[in-house]
């Protein structure tokens, strides 16, 4: 009995790597299983003077609805199973095993249990890194005084390896799941438009700059994660942009194309490989091609931000305004005139702009600017994607 209710559980608890709302679920057959009032799975972390604090729990749906009283009168500071040492190996424990029946602070437990409509507890604890320790600890009903036989002890103990994982594994997801998600804020800094795709140009991942430049795109769309052209023209060179980089020659030249020649704002596309592979332990998977797709056009403007001109090379604001203007292919006569001072002027300005960069002629000026890391970041805020990205 206890196998077949383990075949139907074990895939269910897995899920809880990425599903940690199903635990609820879990517990509530645990509960039925194990016919029990209440059953919780809890995480402590111990701190450098041994006190455990609780950074996860998790109920069952009876138990969550009950938790206000629970938590008044049982999982709170005052626990006093939270006074021994937790096991460093998986252990089922009872409270029997830890108090004797004249300890005044057990029999005071005793009575907080019975106002939360709990009795008798069985739990199972184990460590699962070092200074963490996961307990799952399930309390008969207030009155039940049947005692925890060898058939709870067994289930508790088969779940153990199973549960210790399922933790691990969850721990491993939220840290790659939390380095996406830096990844995905930064990249949306960037002015550039990056997007991995794949050999059969399927998008699996893309930064808000792509977004905005599809997005504005009359040509191009992006539909059901494929990127889709409206003239057969831009597709043919999309194609062969794809052919060049699978080629032998074309790995190492990185190939680039336009797209839209004829419209408003043609996209500069530019395909590099990223991974023909992927190795999960002894097993080598062949995926398709990944490439990465950088994507520009002249709508997707590139600032120079003036504000951060100035902090870079410790620019006056008139000096950050002469050197924005001549980055952005202003003469320094036609500086003069657009601000209305004199050419005398804007050269003094001019001359300490250069001492401040270190070059001495404009040509090195602009160079500077526009190879510094200002271009790359975008110094607006991100929008909402359009409608287009599905």
């Amino acid at each position: 009995m206890i196998e077949s209710f383990l075949n139907q559980l074990l895939p269910k608890i897995y899920s809880c790597v990425q599903h940690p709302n199903r635990w609820i679920s879990i517990l509530d057959e645990l509960r039925e299983k194990l016919e029990v009032e209440s059953i919780a799975a809890q995480i402590h972390e111990l701190s450098d003077n041994s006190n455990p604090s609780e950074i996860w729990l998790m109920r069952d749906s009876q138990s969550t609805i009950n938790a206000d009283l629970h938590d008044k009168w049982v999982n709170n500071s005052d626990n006093p199973r939270l006074d021994y040492d937790f096991s460093e190996y998986p252990a089922i424990i009872r409270d029997e095993e830890l108090f004797s029946d004249s300890c005044p602070r057990y029999i005071d437990f005793q009575e907080r249990l019975a106002k939360a409509g709990l009795g008798l507890a069985i739990s199972l604890e184990m460590k699962i890194s070092p200074n963490r320790y996961l307990n799952l600890i399930a309390h008969r009903k207030h009155g039940d005084l049947r005692l925890f036989d060898h058939n709870c002890e067994s289930l508790l103990q088969q779940l153990a390896p199973h549960i210790q994982q399922t933790i691990l594994l969850y721990d491993q997801f939220q840290a790659l799941s939390s380095s996406n998600t830096i990844i995905k804020q930064i990249t949306d800094k960037l002015t550039t438009g990056i997007m991995l795709i794949n050999q059969y140009g399927k998008v699996s991942w893309f930064n808000s700059s792509a977004a905005s430049i599809i997005s504005e795109s009359d040509y191009l769309e992006l539909i059901d994660n494929e990127l889709r052209f409206e003239h057969k023209a831009d597709r043919n060179i999309f194609i062969q942009l794809l052919r060049q980089t699978q080629s032998p020659t074309g790995i190492t030249s990185h190939p680039l194309a336009r797209i839209g020649e004829h419209q408003t704002s043609p996209i500069q596309l530019l395909l590099t490989p990223i991974l023909s592979s992927i190795s999960v332990g002894l097993i080598q998977s062949k995926q398709p091609l990944t490439f990465a797709l950088f994507l520009s056009n002249s709508h997707n403007e590139v600032i120079l931000s003036e504000q951060n001109i100035g902090r870079l090379f410790s620019l006056t604001p008139a000096e950050v305004k002469l050197a924005s203007a001549l980055a952005n292919g202003f003469s320094l006569t036609e500086y003069a005139i657009e601000k209305g001072i004199t050419v005398g002027t804007a050269r003094i300005q001019l001359k300490s702009i250069f001492s401040k960069m270190g070059v001495t002629r404009q040509p090195e000026l602009v160079k500077i600017l526009w190879s510094s890391i200002l271009p790359h970041v975008s110094q607006l805020e991100n929008t909402p994607f359009s409608q287009k990205i599905s």
